[in-house]
């Protein structure tokens, strides 16, 4: 039970940005700091990506919610990402579960097998 009550002390609320504007440098600021996490994360997991291939798979995450301006979704997107990352910069993470961030592609650059090219003309 104590280890809840640390748990809870060290949590901190989600932040609210009043304008719009304000929430989109929030998730620049994101940006900025997975790029420049990203030393920290090869060499505390022994990840063998170089820092190119890493930074596209970084950007290609927030190029796929680009359209978003809503305030509120802006700010639900940029704590969830600061929070992923904190987990990771704080060794909370396993090595598996960053190996997979990186390893799975975004659904936009998924390439599409020969089976499921005959499946979808065959279904069209």
């Amino acid at each position: 039970m104590s280890s809840n009550m640390q748990a809870m002390k060290q949590m901190r609320p989600a932040l609210v940005s009043l304008t719009q504007q304000q929430a989109r440098r929030r998730c620049f600021k994101l940006y900025r700091n997975c790029i420049r996490s990203i030393p920290h994360l090869i060499q505390h997991y022994n990840l063998s990506y170089n820092m190119s291939e890493m930074r596209n798979r970084f950007r290609s995450n927030f190029v796929e919610f680009e359209e978003v301006t809503e305030k509120n979704q802006l700010d639900r997107l940029a704590f969830i990402g600061e929070t992923e990352l904190f987990d990771a910069m704080s060794l909370l993470k396993t090595r598996s579960h960053v190996v997979n961030y990186f390893d799975t592609q975004p659904i936009n650059d998924k390439k599409v097998s020969e089976s499921e090219k005959l499946l979808n003309n065959f279904f069209e």
